[in-house]
């Protein structure tokens, strides 16, 4: 049992001492509570007799808070006003489904199989939360998530969907211009114009990353220009402004397609794509969609 039941058996009389305490008057707390101002009093009163302590000082008009009254009131306002918070989140939240992914993941990924996603997640409504960096989850609420890592999110479970599997690419212009295809060295690619993805804090591999698995050190000339999310960086890449990386499987249609060509050597790292939830077993809706991404990866 928890200490709050014990010390208060009734907690409809915090809601009381709180309404008491705010408005100052027992009788205005009982009109507010649809209660008599008997009422509140005696439930002002029984909750006294469990505290052992007296909460309010009485004066014929007006109920004024003892210096313990004040400071169980800042507790009680402190504590409902998270609760209410919680009780709205979960109220937004009814009937929906809220999948977290990175903006890459969601337009190479999910939106191309969006009926077969809404198949899998029946009568709910999809809320797609496109976040960039994992600190914008900490605070968040979302029933699964897809994200980069190795496999260890605090407080979350995971499933492995895919590893980090990073290829060079480029619109079939610019690996003509450059003399690239899947031959080339990642020396060769060094000399062909970049398309960068922003890489500050990222979980992902960026470009210097690409290039150290092959002993090559990033020439970081002036003038970059540094996207924010990888949509911009396959755009770029797609009207033919440089060569980019993919990621695999997931720009395996642009290049079966011939939009893109793999133009240089794949590198490995030790993160990979990762479906993830609250821990605990999964809700029969998350494990539905758990089951759908991994037999879907691409």
């Amino acid at each position: 049992m928890r200490p709050i039941v014990q010390r208060v058996d009734r907690l409809q009389r915090l809601a009381v001492f709180e309404a008491a305490a705010r408005l100052g008057s027992f009788t205005r707390a009982g009109a507010e509570l649809g209660m008599t101002q008997p009422a509140v009093t005696r439930q002002i009163r029984a909750l006294e007799r469990s505290l052992g302590a007296e909460l309010f000082t009485r004066t014929s008009n007006r109920s004024g808070l003892t210096e313990l009254g004040t400071r169980l009131r800042d507790h009680v306002v402190a504590g409902f006003v998270e609760i209410e918070s919680g009780l709205e989140e979960l109220a937004e939240h009814a009937g929906n489904f809220v999948l977290a992914a990175h903006p890459g993941i969601a337009q190479l990924m999910l939106m191309p199989r969006l009926e077969q996603l809404n198949e899998v997640l029946g009568d709910l409504d999809l809320r797609l939360w496109l976040f960039e960096g994992d600190q914008e989850l900490v605070d968040g609420t979302f029933d699964a998530a897809i994200r980069v890592g190795t496999g260890t999110f605090p407080g979350l479970d995971s499933r492995l969907l895919f590893p980090e599997v990073v290829v060079p690419v480029a619109a079939p212009p610019i690996a003509e211009r450059f003399g690239l295809g899947d031959t080339s060295s990642a020396d060769d690619v060094n000399e062909a114009p970049f398309v960068h993805m922003d890489d500050g804090d990222r979980p992902w591999m960026t470009w210097s990353g690409w290039l150290a698995t092959f002993g090559i050190a990033l020439r970081r000339s002036p003038g970059r220009v540094l996207f924010h999310n990888y949509p911009m960086v396959l755009q770029r890449a797609l009207l033919g402004h440089g060569v980019a990386l993919g990621w695999r499987p997931l720009i395996d249609e642009y290049v079966e397609g011939g939009a893109l060509v793999v133009v240089g050597p794949e590198a490995r790292s030790s993160r990979g794509y990762y479906v993830t939830w609250p821990t605990g077993r999964p809700s029969p809706t998350v494990q539905s969609l758990i089951d759908w991404l991994a037999t879907n990866p691409s």
